[in-house]
């Protein structure tokens, strides 16, 4: 599921080591490679120690996506959930 999964073979790595806003770029840049998932009302952001999901996308399948997304990078308890489904 993860990036680093999807090409064995290259040489990703994310900019900084690890920490809140490291884990908040690699959700960031997670979330853009789901397949059949829109994420353009979608914002990721740092809120003191814990990471901001915010916004809206299609259903709630995609709200429950996302959140495994962050929980699996940055852990569920650091994670607050302001999404909604539009559909």
């Amino acid at each position: 599921m993860f990036l680093s999964n999807l090409q064995p073979t290259s040489n990703f790595e994310f900019s900084c080591q690890h920490g809140i806003s490291c884990d908040r770029e690699a959700i960031d840049m997670e979330l853009n490679y789901l397949a059949d998932f829109d994420r353009r009302d979608l914002s990721v952001d740092v809120n003191g120690e814990k990471i901001l999901l915010e916004g809206a996308v299609r259903t709630q399948r995609d709200v429950e996506r996302a959140m495994r997304v962050a929980s699996e990078i940055a852990g569920f308890d650091r994670i607050v959930n302001r999404l909604v489904s539009v559909s």
